[in-house]
Order: C-alpha cells, then structure tokens, then sequence
C-alpha cells in the first residue's frame, strides 16, 4: 500500500534551517495556546502544560530530535514558572517531574515516528526507482526486439509465449495477444512435426537447447524453412522460468542446398561418365597396343623363324640332293642343328617373357654358372669390345633356373655388345646387397645377389630406359631382333622371386642388375652342374613309347634305335596300358604328357606303375607354363621338346640308374 503523501511533504529530507525550525517550532506552540485558551478560556490554567504536547511533536517531526528536546526544555522552564500560580493537590516538583517524563515519552515517540517516515519516503523512492528502470529497460528490449529482422520470443516453462516481436506478429499475421496465446506447434509442416517432437523431447531429456528446422505455416499461407533456437532462462534461485529463441528464414539457404545437391548429383553422373569414357578410351588403347605388340611380334617372329626354316630347309635339300657328299651333308647337318637351337632358345624367350616357361629351379652357386658362362660370352662379344667377367660374391647360393640365368647374362651382353662400339668394355660382376621392402619395383626386403652387366655405349634418354622391359620394344633396326631378350631377363627375374632395373644416361652406358634372392644352402644341397651334351650308348633296353604325333615319335624311335633301344609304340594311354597288361618285357616308358583319350603322361604314369611297380617313367611335352603344373608335381623327370638324342640319352642312364630329376 502506498503511504498518504501529506506527512512526507511536511518532513524535510535533510534538517531544516535555523529559522524555520523556530518559526515552526513557536508557531507550534503559538497554535497550541490560542486553540487551548478558545478551548477552555484564557483565564483557566488547568491542563496548561499538557497544551504544549503537540507542540513537541510538530517540532520533532519537522525540525528534528534536537528541536524536540530542546522545546521539552523550554516548556518544563514556563511549567515551573507557571505551576506557582496553579492550584494543585500536588507539589511543584511533582508537576514538573510529571511534565517532564510526559515530554520526554512524547520527544520519544515523535522522534522515532519521523524516523520511520523518513525510511518509508527512502523506499517509496527506490522502488520508485527500480519500477522507472524496469520501464525503461523493458522499452528498450522492445525496441530492440521490435527491429530485429528474426522472430523473436520468450516463453513460460510450459511453452506458451510470453512475448513476441513485431516480426514474429508479422509473420503470422496476427495481433499480439492472439499470437502469444496460439500453440506454436500448429505451425509446424505436418511432415515435420513428427522429426520436431522427437527432437524435442531429446533436448528435454539432455537439457540442452533447443535447435531445429523445420518449415512453419506463414500469414500468406507458405511454409518458409525457419531455423529455431530456444534456450532455457533461470530465476536468480534457479528455478525454471521459461525460454528465450529465435528463428530466422533459411529457405534460400535449403534451396541453394538442395541445388548444390543437383549440382553435386549431375557432376557425379557426369564424372562417372567421364571414367567410362576415359575406361573405353584406355581398353581401346591397350587394345591397340596389344595388336600392334602382336603385329610387332609377328613380323619378328616370323622374320626370325623364316630365317631359321629357311637354314633348315636348305640344308636337308641340299643333302637329299647330294647324299654322297659327306663333307657337304656335315656341314649342313651342322648347320640345320645350329638354326634349330636358335629357334629353341627364341621359343624360351618368348615363353619368358610371358612367365610361363617351365623353370627348373635348384640351389646353384652364382658365381659358378657366371663362371661356365664365360667362355662362351667371350665369344659372342668379339674381339672389338673388351669384356671382363668379375664374380664378387663366392660360395652365395640362390634357387634359380641355371641354364635361364645364362639365357639372361647372354641377353644382357649381347645387347650392351650391339651398343658398345669397338674399343668399349663390357663389365659382368656379382654382388651380395640388402634391399629395402619396395627399393626395387615390388621386391620384398631382404637379402639379395646382384648381377650386373654394365657397358660404355651409347646409353639411352630417361624415357627409353622406362620402356625397356616392355614386350617387343627394341631400339634396334627392323629385322635385328623381337624386343624379346630384356623381357627374358625381367620375366626371368620376377618368376625367380627377384626383380630388375636399369640405369643409363645418354652418351654414358647402360647398367642392367638383375636381383635374385639368396638362399641358405650347405654343400650336400648344392646341385653338380650336368653335362647332358656327350653322346652317350648304353645297354640296349626294350623301350614302351607313348607318342600321339606320328612324326615325333617317328623321330624319337630312330633317336632309341640309334642308342641301342628296342621301341615299342602306343599312339595313347589305353594301347599302352593293353601292352602293360599282356606282361611283355617293358624296361622303361617314356610317354608324352598331353594325349587324345581323356588321360594324360602323369596319370598313365601312375597306372603303369600300379601294373608294373618300379617300372622307370620319362614324361615328355612341347607344352609350358600351367600345363605342366601336374608334371613338375609327379616323381618322374619331364623331358621338354625339343631335345637331342644325347640328352634323351643321359635322361635314360638316369632314371634306370634310380637318380631321376624333377626337370630335365
């Protein structure tokens, strides 16, 4: 309740000056008297000093304690004096005392009444106060509210609205009470509200805030999206006492989303495309090279294998021609051998080159093969380019191909010989190295011996020398050479568990290394180095064949035949096993290993044993690669086509001997 405002006018906040405290103060008892004299009369004394009561308290009040006290002394002065003249049953000092307690009491009273006035005029003017800055800060939140360009809110615990801005008003068209009081998840999209609700009671239950968007119904009927944040407010003892958010329009933010999305989509499809195209693009490509690296191949090959028919050829024409020139028929013979070598060892390097060759793998001393191969490619370099041989890593054994490794040190010479000029050198040597996992190609880490073969020709530019492995690739001139020998050495190298690499510069030589793994071997281990080239004529022994091609098994008969051997053939395995079974006297069989009849040399082999135990087995095949998967697995040697008949030969000594080998 507001107090009456009279008695705070009549107080001075502060002490009131000299003279208008005494004005005041003898105005009080002026006034005091006349009304008492107009009361009671002038002329009657009775009650006297009780006149001056209420001069005391308008003194206190007004002027202060001070003034108060001081009228009390004042008074109890003129009531002595007075009191001479008054007729009493009590004593004058009795009335004086009387007075003076009375005035006292009154001082009293009156001082703390204007005391409490005084702190009540003090409150009434801070909440005054207060209540004038609460207005004004609650105008200034409402202007700034009113001109921010977001909806704006506060709301009860419960969600209702208990202030909105002018753009909230506007967006829904909508006066302010009506707003406040209308549910504000009615606006929601109804495919939103169910996604809202659940976030909704997630930020409950964590006691987050509230943040979401959701697309909310506007006074023109449209669904803007609207991103809302709602955070919780707190009275100062913690209490819940509503939310405050925000929201503002983010529809041209969705909408360049989703367009970025499109856009997003298109470029997939279309980079997709791009990949099939370029795809296309690469498949025809490596088509084309394909066949132009079989067209290279082809006029290679041909060219090579003509050249080589073309010695053949000759040669046995000239000998039907002359048959009794033995001079002559010597040297042709010599020389119908010697095309039919060259055109065994291109079969090898093609065969190399696609890592299908059958190797023969056995723990050998490097430095030993390096060692044999010496002499013979002193004589393929000539005497125009010096050549030094230098084995560096002695008694260093790896689980190679020996006769695949001359075929590549030769490859390798023969190529630095066709780039050297005269007055050149050629260096062969071996090494023992550590390579890194990956230094070289796909290598793994571990131990190594390096043979290099390095020369000081002509070198080649750093984009030849990425290109020297490929298939068919040659910087010789057309009709020199298939571009097969480097692909010989690296198909060699990779099926060898090794790798190759090669360093040159323009104008300075070449290096070629080939990597091969080093293996841990004793003495025992060590394969001897076979000398299969002496003709050799043993007992004569009763020799089951088993040859579906007439003309090779033609040919083979006459080698058995010209050894000592007597032949017995069988065109495939069920003539053979029919011969087995009638219990003829077999010594030894040598079959081919691909034959007509749905059995092949392994499983022939393992049914003549059964019928014949101990009977020694040759398997024989022009075929390579997985095809003999099943005879490089069986316990028989495998003969590979072509051969000689002093290597038919030591094969035979061999197995009847009881000391076959898996290869041949």
């Amino acid at each position: 309740m507001t107090p009456p405002e009279w008695p705070l006018r009549f107080i001075p906040r502060r002490s009131a000056p000299l003279w208008r405290a005494a004005l005041i103060t003898l105005t009080a008892f002026a006034g005091a008297v006349l009304i008492r004299g107009l009361l009671l009369g002038f002329d009657n004394a009775t009650g006297l000093s009780a006149t001056y009561f209420p001069a005391l308290i308008v003194a206190t009040l007004y002027a202060g304690p001070r003034w108060g006290w001081g009228s009390l002394i004042i008074t109890m002065v003129i009531g002595f004096f007075g009191a001479t003249t008054v007729a009493s049953t009590l004593s004058r000092d009795a009335v004086i005392l009387q007075f003076g307690l009375s005035g006292a009491a009154t001082v009293l009273v009156a001082a703390g009444l204007r005391e409490a006035l005084l702190r009540l005029d003090e409150a009434t003017a801070a909440a005054a106060k207060i209540q004038a800055n609460l207005a004004a800060t609650e105008a200034r939140f409402r202007t700034l509210a009113d001109s921010a360009p977001v909806l704006m809110w506060v709301s009860n615990p419960d969600g209702t609205r208990e202030f909105a801005n002018r753009a909230y008003l506007e967006f829904l068209g909508l006066d302010y009470e009506t707003a406040l009081s209308l549910d504000w998840r009615s606006m929601i999209h109804a495919d939103d509200l169910g996604r809202i609700a659940l976030q909704e009671a997630s930020a409950e239950a964590s006691g987050g805030d509230f943040v979401w968007e959701a697309r909310y119904r506007r006074s023109d009927g449209e669904y803007p999206w609207i991103r809302s944040v709602s955070q919780r407010r707190y009275l100062p003892n913690g209490e819940l006492a509503g939310y405050i958010g925000v929201g503002y329009d983010i529809t041209d933010a969705k909408r360049a989303q989703a367009d970025l999305r499109r856009i997003n989509d298109l470029l997939a499809e279309r980079v997709q495309a791009a990949l099939a195209e370029r795809d296309e693009a690469e498949a025809a490509l490596r088509q084309a090279q394909k066949m132009e690296a079989v067209g290279q191949l082809t006029g290679g090959v041909a060219h090579d294998f003509n050249n080589l028919l073309t010695v053949i050829t000759g040669a046995l024409d000239l000998i039907q021609r002359r048959p009794a020139d033995e001079v002559m028929r010597d040297r042709m013979i010599e020389a119908a051998q010697g095309a039919a070598r060259r055109g065994e060892r291109l079969t090898q390097q093609l065969l190399a080159f696609s890592r299908r060759q059958a190797l023969r793998p056995q723990l050998v001393r490097v430095d030993d093969v390096l060692a044999e191969s010496e002499p013979l490619l002193r004589r393929a370099v000539g005497e125009a380019v010096n050549l030094a041989v230098a084995p560096g890593s002695p008694g260093a054994v790896s689980h190679i191909d020996p006769s695949q490794l001359e075929a590549a040190v030769m490859n390798l010479v023969v190529n630095a010989r066709d780039a050297t000029p005269a007055g050149g050198a050629i260096r062969v040597e071996t090494r023992l190295c550590r390579l890194t996992d990956g230094a070289v190609e796909e290598s793994p880490a571990g131990e190594y011996i390096c043979v290099s073969v390095q020369d000081t020709g002509e070198g080649m530019d750093v984009q030849t020398a990425a290109r020297v492995f490929e298939p068919f690739f040659t910087t010789k001139e057309p009709g020199r050479g298939t571009g097969l020998g480097l692909s010989q050495v690296y198909g060699f190298a990779r099926q060898s568990g090794g790798a190759a690499s090669v360093e040159s510069v323009l104008g300075q030589g070449a290096s070629v290394r080939i990597y091969l793994p080093l293996a841990q071997a004793g003495a025992a281990e060590i394969a001897p180095r076979a000398d299969v080239r002496a003709s050799r004529r043993g007992p004569g022994r009763r020799v089951l064949l088993v040859e579906d091609d007439a003309g090779v098994g033609e040919m083979v008969e006459a080698m058995l035949t010209e050894l000592g051997h007597e032949v017995v053939r069988a065109a495939a395995a069920a003539p053979a096993l029919e011969i087995l079974r009638r219990r003829l006297p077999i010594d030894l069989m040598i079959t081919d290993l691909i034959m007509p009849g749905g059995t092949n040399g392994v499983e022939l082999a393992h049914l003549a044993v059964e019928l014949r135990p101990g009977l020694p087995v040759v398997l024989t095949s022009g075929y390579t690669g997985e095809t003999l998967g099943a005879a490089t697995q069986a316990p028989w040697p495998l003969l590979t086509k072509p051969y000689l008949a002093e290597t038919l030969a030591a094969v035979i000594e061999t197995v009847t001997a009881g000391r076959a080998t898996q290869a041949v």
